[in-house]
């Protein structure tokens, strides 16, 4: 019998043992990571989404009718229906 040649398969065999565990740690940890990272940005997306709806709906209520003119009347525009001739 080899006791030496059983020593030495066996001590190769642990080694591949544990990198394959440290490969599969490793490997985990980084799938851990881009989970965390890929919520954080999912968060980002929801508050920017939620920010461009707010701003559309404020471009929108800024554009009425009624507060155009409201705005144009103070910086002293005259309509058109109440244009004066040069004179």
């Amino acid at each position: 019998m080899h006791r030496q040649g059983s020593l030495g398969t066996t001590l190769r065999f642990g080694l591949l043992y544990l990198l394959a565990l440290l490969l599969v740690f490793a490997v985990g940890h980084r799938n851990q990571m881009e989970k965390a990272h890929l919520a954080k940005m999912e968060e980002e997306l929801t508050r920017l989404n939620a920010q461009e709806e707010a701003l559309l709906k404020e471009r929108w209520q800024a554009t009425e009718p009624h507060r155009v003119l409201s705005w144009a009347k103070e910086k002293g525009f005259v309509p058109m229906s109440q244009g004066r001739w040069a004179e």
